[in-house]
């Protein structure tokens, strides 16, 4: 699994279980519709820091919360570049 999927799921995850729904957390965040649906189906090649921050916020979770999860622990084709 690469690291957008993983950050899909997660977020998915979290989504389902706080019973919030995309439109909420778009609302949250302030983030377009578009952007939210294009990392959430792993569309993007890599997710911006700034993005992922607004998501963490808007789920009000803390940042240790959302990565403490298995799907974090052995990612590969992480680019860097």
């Amino acid at each position: 699994m690469n690291i957008n999927k993983a950050l899909s799921i997660r977020i998915r995850e979290i989504l389902k279980t706080k019973k919030i729904s995309q439109y909420e957390l778009e609302q949250r965040t302030g983030l377009y519709h578009s952007t939210l649906s294009c990392l959430l189906n792993c569309r993007y090649n890599s997710a911006n820091m700034k993005t992922v921050f607004l998501i963490i916020q808007g789920l009000e979770v803390s940042v240790l919360e959302f990565f403490d999860s298995p799907l974090f622990e052995n990612l590969y084709n992480i680019n860097l570049d």
